[in-house]
């Protein structure tokens, strides 16, 4: 995944004119582009502004929690995973197809599964 730290085209030009830099060595700093003193300074004094961190490119899975105490994910390859989060049973379909059944899954395991199941083709 990649970070960012964000805040607003004014901010960073008071931020520019602070670190005595352009607007430019601002966005590259807070996007992360370089690493040096100064823009490891530009990014601590951006964040004590109230700049906020955030991170981007990571995987868009949309999560359905439903009354019946299932969760479902419905991942970008069509895969798809039901949680039972009274029981832990996790089924994953592709397709169609059940291709992975597990039994009291623990929530460190998830993202594993989610790997898994993005692997399906």
């Amino acid at each position: 995944m990649k970070r960012y730290i964000a805040m607003t085209r004014k901010d960073k030009e008071a931020l520019a004119k602070e670190c005595h830099v352009t607007v430019r060595t601002v966005n590259n700093a807070l996007s992360y582009v370089y690493d040096s003193d100064t823009v490891q300074h530009i990014r601590d004094v951006a964040l004590k502004r109230g700049a906020v961190m955030m991170v981007s490119e990571c995987n868009e899975i949309e999560t359905i929690h439903d009354a019946d105490g299932v969760m479902t994910q419905l991942l970008p390859n069509g895969a798809v995973i039901e949680m039972n989060k009274s029981t832990g049973d996790v089924d994953v379909y592709f397709k169609g197809n059940a291709m992975i059944h597990l039994d009291n899954i623990r929530v460190r395991e998830i993202s594993a599964l989610q790997a898994s199941a993005m692997a399906l083709k």
